[in-house]
C-alpha cells in the first residue's frame, strides 16, 4: 500500500458548523480568508462541478479544480492539478468540519504529493503547510468576527 503524503492543518473555531460550512464553500467567503489574493468562482455546489480560483490582480492567472465531495455540513473536497508543476501531480484538498466543544473543528487535508521528487516535495510541503497555517488563522478570525491576521 502506497503511503499518502499530505499537509494537514486543523483549528477549533468558536462558530456553529453550518456557519463554518458556508465559509469553506461560498466563493465570496473563500475570497475573504482562504488566500486573500485569490478570487473564487463556484458555479454549483455539486460533485463534478468545475471551480475556478485565480489571482485577483491577473484574471489570466488561474487554476481549475473539480469538486469531488459535497457532504454538508461535514466535508467538501476539490481535485486539481497545480499549474506550477511540470509533472503529473494531482492534489486533493479536503475540508472536514466536526462539531466540537460548542464550536467547530475545521481540518484542511491536502494529499497527492507522492509523485514529486523528495526535494521538490519538501519545498511544496513546507510552503503549503505555511500557507494553510495562515489560512486557518484567517478562517478562525473571519468566523469569530476579528481582523484577519494574514
Amino acid at each position: 500500500m502506497e503511503k499518502t503524503i499530505a499537509v494537514e492543518r486543523s483549528i477549533w473555531i468558536n462558530a456553529p458548523r453550518e456557519q463554518a460550512w458556508r465559509a469553506v464553500t461560498e466563493a465570496a467567503q473563500l475570497d475573504q480568508w482562504y488566500a486573500t489574493f485569490y478570487r473564487w468562482e463556484i458555479p454549483a455546489m455539486q460533485a463534478g462541478t468545475k471551480v475556478k480560483f485565480y489571482n485577483k490582480d491577473n484574471v489570466e492567472d488561474f487554476q481549475i479544480a473539480t469538486i469531488e465531495v459535497v457532504d454538508p455540513p461535514r466535508q467538501f473536497s476539490l481535485r486539481w492539478q497545480p499549474y506550477q508543476q511540470d509533472s503529473e501531480v494531482t492534489l486533493v484538498t479536503n475540508f472536514l468540519l466536526i462539531e466540537e466543544n460548542a464550536g467547530t473543528r475545521v481540518t484542511i487535508h491536502e494529499g497527492g504529493y507522492e509523485t514529486l521528487s523528495a526535494e521538490t516535495r519538501q519545498q511544496w510541503l513546507d510552503a503549503t503547510g505555511h500557507g494553510y497555517t495562515m489560512s486557518m488563522e484567517n478562517l478562525k478570525a473571519h468566523l469569530e468576527g476579528r481582523s484577519l491576521p494574514y
